[in-house]
Protein backbone atom coordinates (compact mmCIF):
# COMPACT_ATOMS: atom_id res chain seq x y z
CA UNK A 1 0.00 0.00 0.00
CA UNK A 2 1.11 3.44 -0.82
CA UNK A 3 1.95 5.21 2.46
CA UNK A 4 1.60 8.97 0.81
CA UNK A 5 -2.21 7.78 -0.26
CA UNK A 6 -3.94 8.99 2.30
CA UNK A 7 -2.19 12.17 2.05
CA UNK A 8 -2.83 12.67 -1.33
CA UNK A 9 -6.32 11.99 -1.22
CA UNK A 10 -6.69 14.35 1.43
CA UNK A 11 -4.97 16.70 -0.97
CA UNK A 12 -7.70 15.72 -3.63
CA UNK A 13 -10.98 16.36 -1.93
CA UNK A 14 -9.09 19.32 -0.10
CA UNK A 15 -10.39 21.15 -3.24
CA UNK A 16 -14.25 20.63 -2.28
CA UNK A 17 -14.28 22.71 0.53
CA UNK A 18 -12.12 25.32 -0.50
CA UNK A 19 -14.27 25.89 -3.60
CA UNK A 20 -17.33 25.87 -1.25
CA UNK A 21 -15.55 28.94 0.61
CA UNK A 22 -15.46 30.84 -2.56
CA UNK A 23 -18.21 30.06 -3.25
CA UNK A 24 -19.98 31.72 0.00
CA UNK A 25 -17.97 34.52 -0.51
CA UNK A 26 -18.84 35.17 -3.83
CA UNK A 27 -21.23 37.83 -5.55
CA UNK A 28 -22.97 37.71 -9.09
CA UNK A 29 -21.20 36.89 -12.17
CA UNK A 30 -18.24 35.08 -10.31
CA UNK A 31 -17.40 31.45 -11.61
CA UNK A 32 -15.44 29.02 -9.45
CA UNK A 33 -13.45 26.48 -10.85
CA UNK A 34 -11.62 23.03 -10.10
CA UNK A 35 -8.96 21.98 -12.01
CA UNK A 36 -9.18 24.53 -14.65
CA UNK A 37 -7.03 27.46 -13.56
CA UNK A 38 -5.74 25.74 -10.52
CA UNK A 39 -6.50 23.31 -7.79
CA UNK A 40 -9.60 25.86 -7.31
CA UNK A 41 -9.95 29.40 -8.85
CA UNK A 42 -12.68 32.09 -9.08
CA UNK A 43 -13.11 33.90 -12.53
CA UNK A 44 -14.54 37.58 -11.98
CA UNK A 45 -16.67 39.96 -14.42
CA UNK A 46 -14.01 41.82 -14.23
CA UNK A 47 -11.61 39.74 -15.68
CA UNK A 48 -9.52 39.57 -12.68
CA UNK A 49 -8.97 36.24 -11.45
CA UNK A 50 -7.86 34.05 -8.29
CA UNK A 51 -5.64 31.21 -8.54
CA UNK A 52 -5.44 28.36 -5.69
CA UNK A 53 -3.38 25.81 -5.54
CA UNK A 54 -3.95 23.22 -2.21
CA UNK A 55 -1.54 21.29 -0.34
CA UNK A 56 -1.78 19.28 2.40
CA UNK A 57 -0.26 17.03 4.95
CA UNK A 58 -1.99 14.76 7.03
CA UNK A 59 1.57 15.22 9.22
CA UNK A 60 3.90 18.30 9.29
CA UNK A 61 4.24 21.40 7.20
CA UNK A 62 4.08 20.28 3.13
CA UNK A 63 5.50 23.53 2.24
CA UNK A 64 8.81 23.15 3.42
CA UNK A 65 11.75 25.23 1.59
CA UNK A 66 13.07 22.05 -0.24
CA UNK A 67 9.02 20.49 -0.94
CA UNK A 68 8.19 19.50 -4.64
CA UNK A 69 4.70 21.24 -3.66
CA UNK A 70 5.97 24.43 -3.32
CA UNK A 71 8.29 24.36 -6.19
CA UNK A 72 5.96 23.09 -8.17
CA UNK A 73 3.23 25.21 -7.62
CA UNK A 74 5.24 28.25 -8.56
CA UNK A 75 6.54 25.92 -11.87
CA UNK A 76 3.08 25.75 -13.02
CA UNK A 77 2.06 29.32 -12.23
CA UNK A 78 4.85 30.99 -14.31
CA UNK A 79 3.92 28.14 -17.07
CA UNK A 80 0.20 29.41 -17.36
CA UNK A 81 1.60 32.97 -17.32
CA UNK A 82 3.99 32.09 -20.51
CA UNK A 83 1.50 30.53 -22.39
CA UNK A 84 -0.77 32.59 -21.83
CA UNK A 85 -3.23 30.98 -20.07
CA UNK A 86 -2.94 33.43 -16.70
CA UNK A 87 -2.51 37.41 -17.34
CA UNK A 88 -0.15 37.87 -14.12
CA UNK A 89 -1.19 41.81 -13.86
CA UNK A 90 -5.20 39.68 -13.22
CA UNK A 91 -4.45 37.38 -11.22
CA UNK A 92 -3.82 36.64 -7.66
CA UNK A 93 -2.19 33.45 -6.72
CA UNK A 94 -2.82 32.07 -3.58
CA UNK A 95 -1.19 29.07 -2.08
CA UNK A 96 -3.87 27.44 0.47
CA UNK A 97 -2.15 24.78 3.10
CA UNK A 98 -3.75 22.91 6.03
CA UNK A 99 -1.00 22.90 8.48
CA UNK A 100 0.90 25.46 9.80
CA UNK A 101 4.45 26.24 8.25
CA UNK A 102 6.37 26.34 11.56
CA UNK A 103 9.49 28.18 11.56
CA UNK A 104 9.04 31.43 8.93
CA UNK A 105 10.53 29.91 5.45
CA UNK A 106 10.65 30.58 1.97
CA UNK A 107 7.31 30.78 1.38
CA UNK A 108 6.44 32.92 4.30
CA UNK A 109 8.92 35.61 3.03
CA UNK A 110 7.51 35.44 -0.41
CA UNK A 111 3.84 35.86 1.06
CA UNK A 112 4.63 38.83 3.49
CA UNK A 113 6.82 40.91 0.89
CA UNK A 114 5.04 44.30 0.41
CA UNK A 115 7.14 45.96 -2.04
CA UNK A 116 10.15 45.61 -4.90
CA UNK A 117 12.63 45.60 -2.68
CA UNK A 118 11.29 43.04 0.04
CA UNK A 119 10.15 41.25 -3.02
CA UNK A 120 13.90 41.05 -4.19
CA UNK A 121 15.37 40.23 -0.73
CA UNK A 122 12.95 37.54 -0.24
CA UNK A 123 13.94 35.68 -3.46
CA UNK A 124 17.69 36.22 -2.71
CA UNK A 125 16.73 35.08 0.51
CA UNK A 126 15.55 31.53 -0.67
CA UNK A 127 18.53 31.56 -3.41
CA UNK A 128 20.79 31.31 -0.06
CA UNK A 129 18.76 28.40 1.69
CA UNK A 130 18.89 26.47 -1.71
CA UNK A 131 22.63 27.34 -2.87
CA UNK A 132 22.96 23.68 -2.10
CA UNK A 133 20.71 21.83 -4.60
CA UNK A 134 22.12 20.31 -7.25
CA UNK A 135 20.14 19.02 -10.32
CA UNK A 136 19.79 15.32 -8.77
CA UNK A 137 17.73 16.82 -6.11
CA UNK A 138 13.73 16.34 -6.42
CA UNK A 139 12.73 20.13 -6.79
CA UNK A 140 15.62 21.64 -9.03
CA UNK A 141 13.50 21.30 -12.45
CA UNK A 142 11.14 23.44 -10.99
CA UNK A 143 13.43 25.59 -8.88
CA UNK A 144 15.68 25.97 -11.46
CA UNK A 145 12.71 27.04 -13.95
CA UNK A 146 11.40 29.60 -11.46
CA UNK A 147 14.15 31.01 -10.19
CA UNK A 148 16.96 30.64 -12.04
CA UNK A 149 15.10 30.80 -15.70
CA UNK A 150 12.20 33.24 -14.86
CA UNK A 151 13.40 35.73 -12.00
CA UNK A 152 11.58 38.38 -13.24
CA UNK A 153 8.19 36.56 -13.63
CA UNK A 154 8.50 35.56 -10.08
CA UNK A 155 9.27 38.72 -9.33
CA UNK A 156 5.48 39.26 -10.83
CA UNK A 157 4.28 36.62 -9.14
CA UNK A 158 5.39 37.10 -5.64
CA UNK A 159 3.58 40.46 -5.95
CA UNK A 160 0.50 39.28 -6.25
CA UNK A 161 0.79 36.03 -3.99
CA UNK A 162 -0.72 35.03 -0.56
CA UNK A 163 -0.21 32.17 1.72
CA UNK A 164 -3.22 31.02 3.31
CA UNK A 165 -2.99 28.71 6.36
CA UNK A 166 -6.16 26.44 7.09
CA UNK A 167 -6.60 23.44 9.39
CA UNK A 168 -7.78 20.19 9.16
CA UNK A 169 -9.36 19.41 6.17
CA UNK A 170 -10.61 22.83 5.18
CA UNK A 171 -13.95 22.55 6.64
CA UNK A 172 -13.36 25.18 9.37
CA UNK A 173 -13.30 28.21 6.95
CA UNK A 174 -16.66 26.82 5.36
CA UNK A 175 -18.55 26.74 8.78
CA UNK A 176 -17.31 30.07 9.62
CA UNK A 177 -18.76 31.96 5.89
CA UNK A 178 -21.85 30.05 6.71
CA UNK A 179 -22.30 31.06 10.36
CA UNK A 180 -21.71 34.63 8.97
CA UNK A 181 -25.04 34.11 7.09
CA UNK A 182 -27.29 34.01 10.49
CA UNK A 183 -27.89 30.48 10.23
CA UNK A 184 -28.89 28.87 13.32
CA UNK A 185 -25.44 27.32 14.78
CA UNK A 186 -27.77 23.72 14.81
CA UNK A 187 -28.27 23.73 11.17
CA UNK A 188 -24.71 24.61 10.26
CA UNK A 189 -23.49 21.10 10.42
CA UNK A 190 -26.79 20.16 7.75
CA UNK A 191 -26.11 22.78 5.66
CA UNK A 192 -22.30 22.22 5.16
CA UNK A 193 -23.61 18.43 4.39
CA UNK A 194 -26.02 19.83 2.13
CA UNK A 195 -24.15 21.73 -0.14
CA UNK A 196 -20.59 20.12 0.07
CA UNK A 197 -22.52 16.91 -1.51
CA UNK A 198 -24.44 19.36 -3.81
CA UNK A 199 -20.93 20.75 -5.30
CA UNK A 200 -19.56 17.53 -5.41
CA UNK A 201 -22.21 16.24 -7.74
CA UNK A 202 -22.14 18.94 -9.80
CA UNK A 203 -18.52 18.69 -10.48
CA UNK A 204 -18.55 14.83 -10.78
CA UNK A 205 -21.38 15.44 -13.13
CA UNK A 206 -19.83 17.74 -15.37
CA UNK A 207 -16.39 15.88 -15.46
CA UNK A 208 -18.87 12.53 -16.93
CA UNK A 209 -19.81 14.62 -19.33
CA UNK A 210 -16.21 15.91 -20.53
CA UNK A 211 -17.41 19.70 -19.32
CA UNK A 212 -14.85 21.67 -17.43
CA UNK A 213 -15.81 21.62 -13.52
CA UNK A 214 -17.04 25.42 -13.39
CA UNK A 215 -19.70 26.62 -11.12
CA UNK A 216 -21.61 29.53 -11.98
CA UNK A 217 -22.79 32.01 -8.31
CA UNK A 218 -25.80 32.38 -9.60
CA UNK A 219 -26.61 28.42 -9.59
CA UNK A 220 -24.75 28.11 -6.06
CA UNK A 221 -26.64 31.16 -5.08
CA UNK A 222 -30.23 29.54 -5.80
CA UNK A 223 -29.55 26.34 -4.40
CA UNK A 224 -27.81 28.02 -1.31
CA UNK A 225 -31.35 30.37 -0.83
CA UNK A 226 -33.67 27.40 -1.15
CA UNK A 227 -31.72 24.87 1.86
CA UNK A 228 -30.69 28.57 3.84
CA UNK A 229 -34.55 29.00 4.04
CA UNK A 230 -35.42 26.06 5.27
CA UNK A 231 -32.85 26.20 7.93
CA UNK A 232 -33.73 29.86 9.23
CA UNK A 233 -37.25 28.58 9.38
CA UNK A 234 -35.66 25.88 11.63
CA UNK A 235 -37.63 23.31 9.47
CA UNK A 236 -37.34 19.64 11.09
CA UNK A 237 -34.55 17.96 8.76
CA UNK A 238 -34.44 14.18 8.15
CA UNK A 239 -31.12 13.53 9.77
CA UNK A 240 -31.72 9.68 8.72
CA UNK A 241 -31.54 10.76 4.84
CA UNK A 242 -27.51 11.50 5.64
CA UNK A 243 -27.10 8.53 7.98
CA UNK A 244 -29.88 6.25 7.17
CA UNK A 245 -31.04 3.52 9.13
CA UNK A 246 -28.91 -0.01 8.65
CA UNK A 247 -30.10 -3.04 7.84
CA UNK A 248 -28.62 -4.67 10.63
CA UNK A 249 -30.38 -2.33 13.06
CA UNK A 250 -33.58 -3.03 11.56
CA UNK A 251 -32.90 -7.16 11.83
CA UNK A 252 -32.22 -6.72 15.18
CA UNK A 253 -35.38 -4.96 16.21
CA UNK A 254 -37.32 -7.59 14.37
CA UNK A 255 -35.20 -10.73 16.51
CA UNK A 256 -35.88 -9.06 19.80
CA UNK A 257 -39.22 -8.56 19.38
CA UNK A 258 -40.13 -5.24 21.50
CA UNK A 259 -43.64 -4.49 22.35
CA UNK A 260 -44.41 -2.35 19.51
CA UNK A 261 -43.84 -4.71 17.02
CA UNK A 262 -45.96 -7.69 19.41
CA UNK A 263 -48.70 -5.72 19.54
CA UNK A 264 -48.66 -5.02 16.00
CA UNK A 265 -48.11 -9.29 15.47
CA UNK A 266 -51.49 -9.36 17.74
CA UNK A 267 -53.66 -7.51 15.15
CA UNK A 268 -51.94 -9.66 12.24
CA UNK A 269 -50.18 -6.90 10.35
CA UNK A 270 -47.84 -8.12 7.36
CA UNK A 271 -44.43 -8.79 7.49
CA UNK A 272 -44.16 -5.81 5.13
CA UNK A 273 -45.53 -3.82 8.16
CA UNK A 274 -43.65 -4.90 10.48
CA UNK A 275 -40.17 -3.97 8.81
CA UNK A 276 -41.71 -0.64 7.72
CA UNK A 277 -42.71 -0.07 11.84
CA UNK A 278 -39.17 -1.07 12.64
CA UNK A 279 -37.79 2.03 9.71
CA UNK A 280 -40.57 4.59 11.13
CA UNK A 281 -39.73 3.89 14.88
CA UNK A 282 -35.93 4.04 14.30
CA UNK A 283 -36.47 7.13 12.39
CA UNK A 284 -38.33 8.57 14.38
CA UNK A 285 -36.40 8.28 17.23
CA UNK A 286 -33.00 9.49 15.83
CA UNK A 287 -34.90 12.91 14.62
CA UNK A 288 -36.40 13.37 18.10
CA UNK A 289 -33.33 13.41 19.50
CA UNK A 290 -31.26 15.44 17.03
CA UNK A 291 -33.99 18.22 16.94
CA UNK A 292 -33.89 18.48 20.69
CA UNK A 293 -30.19 18.29 21.13
CA UNK A 294 -30.03 20.64 17.91
CA UNK A 295 -32.54 22.92 19.81
CA UNK A 296 -35.18 22.82 16.77
CA UNK A 297 -37.62 21.60 19.18
CA UNK A 298 -37.70 21.41 23.14
CA UNK A 299 -38.98 18.53 25.52
CA UNK A 300 -42.55 20.27 26.29
CA UNK A 301 -43.14 20.13 21.83
CA UNK A 302 -42.26 16.47 22.03
CA UNK A 303 -44.83 16.10 24.68
CA UNK A 304 -47.92 18.21 22.68
CA UNK A 305 -47.39 16.44 19.79
CA UNK A 306 -47.05 13.23 21.93
CA UNK A 307 -50.79 14.04 23.57
CA UNK A 308 -52.39 15.31 20.30
CA UNK A 309 -51.27 12.02 19.03
CA UNK A 310 -52.75 10.33 21.90
CA UNK A 311 -55.91 12.50 21.40
CA UNK A 312 -56.50 11.09 17.94
CA UNK A 313 -55.89 7.90 18.36
CA UNK A 314 -58.65 7.75 21.97
CA UNK A 315 -60.84 9.35 19.47
CA UNK A 316 -60.49 6.62 16.49
CA UNK A 317 -60.70 4.15 18.82
CA UNK A 318 -64.09 5.05 19.99
CA UNK A 319 -65.39 5.59 17.13
CA UNK A 320 -64.25 1.96 15.08
CA UNK A 321 -65.65 0.26 18.81
CA UNK A 322 -69.18 2.51 17.68
CA UNK A 323 -69.59 1.71 13.55
CA UNK A 324 -66.82 -1.14 13.41
CA UNK A 325 -68.02 -3.76 16.30
CA UNK A 326 -68.80 -6.40 13.80
CA UNK A 327 -65.58 -6.90 12.51
CA UNK A 328 -63.17 -9.25 14.09
CA UNK A 329 -60.55 -7.60 17.00
CA UNK A 330 -57.94 -7.99 14.90
CA UNK A 331 -59.12 -6.46 11.74
CA UNK A 332 -60.32 -3.62 14.14
CA UNK A 333 -56.96 -3.20 15.24
CA UNK A 334 -55.85 -3.41 11.65
CA UNK A 335 -57.81 -0.39 11.25
CA UNK A 336 -57.17 1.78 14.17
CA UNK A 337 -53.38 1.41 13.15
CA UNK A 338 -53.70 2.91 9.85
CA UNK A 339 -56.29 5.35 10.74
CA UNK A 340 -53.47 6.69 13.10
CA UNK A 341 -49.92 5.93 10.70
CA UNK A 342 -52.19 7.85 8.33
CA UNK A 343 -52.59 11.19 10.32
CA UNK A 344 -51.55 14.34 9.56
CA UNK A 345 -50.01 16.68 12.39
CA UNK A 346 -47.75 19.37 12.53
CA UNK A 347 -45.31 20.45 14.91
CA UNK A 348 -44.63 23.80 15.86
CA UNK A 349 -46.91 24.15 12.32
CA UNK A 350 -43.77 22.32 10.48
CA UNK A 351 -44.43 18.97 8.55
CA UNK A 352 -42.39 16.28 10.22
CA UNK A 353 -40.64 13.94 8.17
CA UNK A 354 -42.81 11.16 6.57
CA UNK A 355 -42.03 8.33 9.07
CA UNK A 356 -42.43 10.87 12.11
CA UNK A 357 -46.08 10.09 12.61
CA UNK A 358 -46.39 6.20 12.16
CA UNK A 359 -42.64 6.08 14.43
CA UNK A 360 -44.09 8.17 17.24
CA UNK A 361 -46.87 5.68 17.35
CA UNK A 362 -44.98 3.26 17.80
CA UNK A 363 -42.88 4.67 20.34
CA UNK A 364 -46.06 5.36 22.71
CA UNK A 365 -47.42 1.76 21.94
CA UNK A 366 -43.64 0.50 22.82
CA UNK A 367 -44.46 2.02 26.49
CA UNK A 368 -47.24 0.96 26.16
CA UNK A 369 -49.20 4.25 26.63
CA UNK A 370 -51.53 3.15 23.68
CA UNK A 371 -52.35 0.29 21.56
CA UNK A 372 -54.25 -1.39 18.57
CA UNK A 373 -55.58 -4.77 19.69
CA UNK A 374 -59.05 -3.76 21.50
CA UNK A 375 -58.03 -5.31 24.60
CA UNK A 376 -54.57 -4.64 24.39
CA UNK A 377 -54.06 -3.33 27.98
CA UNK A 378 -55.27 -7.06 29.01
CA UNK A 379 -52.50 -8.27 26.69
CA UNK A 380 -49.69 -5.12 27.00
CA UNK A 381 -49.77 -4.03 31.00
CA UNK A 382 -47.87 -1.49 31.24
CA UNK A 383 -44.73 -1.61 33.86
CA UNK A 384 -45.02 0.03 37.24
CA UNK A 385 -42.19 1.56 38.08
CA UNK A 386 -40.00 -0.43 41.12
Amino acid sequence: MNSNAPGQLLGYTLQYPRALYHLLRGGPGDIVSVEVLGDVAISKPSGEVISEEDKSSTSGNPLTDRSTDLWKTFFNWINAINSGVLAVGKTTFILYCNESSGREGIVNKFSSAQNHEEIQNAINYAKRELNDIRPAHDIWKYYDFVVNQNETRLLEVVEKFELHVGNGAGYDEVRYEIQRKHVPKSQIEFLMNYLGGWLQKQVSEKIKLGESAVIKWEDFDHQFMVVFDRARRLELIDFTLQDPIQECDIQKQVKIRPCYLRQLEKIEVSDDDILDAVSDFLRADVNRNKWIENETIDEEVARDFDSKLKGFWKNQRTRIEITEKNLAEAKRGQLLFVDCKSRQEKIRDVEPPSSTISGTYHALANEPLLGWHPNWEQFFPKQKDE
